[in-house]
């Protein structure tokens, strides 16, 4: 997209379309002399010439600019082509949230004319926003809202060419969206113009390459792991191998998220790991509305990318796709090793890697994930459902929220539950907007007996309490069934219940603790292992208890640390 005319405060013209376009001047704000000042505690003046490359797009660990005088050219390519997203004048600054974490950049950045900057490191950068209030949160602002402009424009990111019928492309597409990177999207088996194949021949893909990605420099990642996508993408986390941490917590949902940020902010050092991405299974939830401090509602990802700035504003390391395989307990500093065979070392440990909802025994359930049979409703597998009959299986709230999302999408949603109705397991707000919406009926004492499709889910039967099975034509299934805790990487470290849930508290079964001062209230059976949220045997599977069992932690957690290493 070509730039607008008119001098050095055109930026990103396709933003003004977009939902926040009303908020440019807090996406690209103009800091004072006084601002300047500030700055310069924590960068160096330089001088750059015209047509020096300050940093290119796919580069990590860069510092912040702030102009001075001249004028720098923000260009942002993808491998559909380049877009010159504007030009930043006086008083104005680069980066966006990546930049806190290292992420490789999302734009390369030019002077265009001779020009007098502030550099301000990686490293300033993070003392900068934890020490100067007003400040960071007019760079912390416009660091979060560029980079919700950059997910809505999706042509601006990787290219991915995959099915939509492929349980591989889905896995993807889940983590590339929920990880903050905006990604444009082929379907090889629903390509009107041709398109796609168009694409894949110019980029040397083929059939049984997909699903495939195209980075940002043209690499071709061809049925990439989750590890080689973060990889190649420039989001994958720096070494960790061998460091000590005063905590590290397992799994960033609410919980492990609320724990990094008390944490971070007490000054200690921190270190999350989650295997997917932020926000759990909240994260996936098209939204929540009865979270304290949100009266209109938000949506699972943007509450869990507030806490995830949050978190890497007070310094903690947060990495993603990293998955735990197993955890040596028999010493004080406890070791973590991960999928990678690296291994790191704390002094304590926050398990907060959660639950998933529960598989039904259902002949070839696996054949369908992904073809029809999901376990969240976002807005991508909304879209698969657009004028189609839905069924979802599940009482609990997670099953209402996606039955009241989906029913904006599909031709109907049906509920089907085994118990007699929803009052004993779902918000009353949530019911209530079932009951009066005419595209949702609700389905009592059945069960989901049996799939049928060939390659993707066609049908299914259902069964009332001693009838007969009965089939329906059914392409989309959604499944929000129990929860089963995340906990095998465990092994036998800490005390589960019978359902391997952590056991927490006076819960910990007698003779189970080795050190004479009282066990913490979310302490498990090992000294400085904390267990919060979902995960925890006897939780209240809600976000705003999981929030607060994570920040609740992290006072107990700074009592053991004095107390055990003194």
């Amino acid at each position: 997209m070509a730039q607008q005319p008119g001098g050095g405060n055109n930026v990103a013209p396709h933003l003004a379309s977009s939902d926040i376009g009303n908020r440019r001047h807090q996406i690209f704000p103009t800091l004072s002399e006084d601002q300047f000042d500030v700055l310069l505690r924590y960068g160096e003046r330089r001088r750059f010439a015209a047509g020096s490359v300050l940093f290119r797009q796919g580069e990590r660990h860069i510092p912040m600019y702030v102009l001075i005088s001249g004028a720098i050219e923000v260009e942002r390519g993808s491998a559909l082509g380049s877009t010159v997203l504007g030009t930043h004048g006086p008083g104005m600054f680069t980066g966006e949230m990546g930049a806190l974490a290292g992420r490789a950049a999302v734009a390369t950045a030019r002077v265009v004319s001779d020009s007098e900057l502030i550099v301000v490191s990686e490293e300033s950068l993070r003392t900068l926003v934890i020490s100067e209030a007003a400040l960071s949160e007019t760079i912390m602002r416009a660091f979060i809202l560029r980079r919700v402009a950059y997910m809505q424009d999706q042509t601006g990111g990787v290219v991915v060419f995959g099915a939509r019928d492929s349980q591989e492309t889905l896995v993807l597409r889940q983590f590339l969206n929920r990880n903050g990177q905006p990604a444009a999207y082929f379907d090889t088996e629903y390509d009107a113009d041709d398109e796609a194949h168009k694409l894949m021949a110019r980029f040397g893909v083929k059939p049984e390459d997909i699903p495939a990605v195209v980075t940002l420099n043209g690499e071709v990642l061809r049925r990439p792991t989750l590890r080689q996508l973060a990889d190649g993408i420039g989001i994958s986390p720096d070494s960790i191998d061998g460091r000590l941490f005063d905590v590290v917590v397992v799994g960033a949902g609410p919980a492990g998220l609320a724990a990094a940020v008390y944490a971070a902010s007490e000054g200690l050092t921190v270190a999350v790991l989650d295997a997917k991405a932020p926000g759990g299974q909240a994260g996936a939830s098209s939204k929540i509305e009865n979270y304290f401090g949100f009266p209109t509602g938000i949506t699972g990802q943007a509450l869990a990318g507030r806490g995830l700035s949050q978190a890497r504003k007070f310094g903690a390391e947060v990495a993603v796709p990293v998955k735990v395989s197993k955890v040596d307990c028999d010493s004080p500093e406890y070791g973590i090793q991960i999928d990678s065979g690296e291994q790191l070392r704390a002094r304590s440990i926050v398990i907060a890697s959660g639950a998933r909802y529960r598989k039904p025994a259902l002949p070839e359930l696996e054949r369908f994930e992904g073809r029809g049979v999901y376990y969240s409703a976002s807005f991508m597998e909304a879209n698969f459902c657009t004028d189609e009959e839905v069924v979802i299986v599940g009482g609990g709230n997670s099953a209402g929220q996606a039955a009241v999302f989906l029913s904006g999408h599909a031709k109907h949603v049906h509920i089907v539950v085994r118990s007699g109705g929803l009052a004993a397991s779902m918000s009353r707000y949530l019911i209530q907007r079932i009951e009066a919406s005419p595209k949702i009926t609700l389905h009592t004492h059945k069960q989901i007996v049996e799939l049928r499709g060939t390659d993707r889910l066609e049908s299914i039967c259902w069964q009332s309490e001693g009838g007969e099975p009965r089939e329906a034509p059914a392409r989309h299934l959604f499944l929000f069934l129990g929860a089963e805790p995340s906990t095998a990487w465990l092994g036998d470290c800490v005390a589960l219940d019978d359902k391997g849930f952590v056991l927490t508290g006076s819960d910990v079964p007698a003779g189970r603790w080795p050190l004479e001062r009282p066990r913490h209230l979310l302490e498990t059976s090992r000294p400085r292992v904390f267990a919060v949220g979902d995960v925890r045997s006897g939780s209240v599977k809600r976000v705003a208890a999981a929030v607060g069992e994570g920040s609740a932690a992290v006072a107990s957690l700074h009592q053991a640390l004095a107390s055990d290493f003194l």
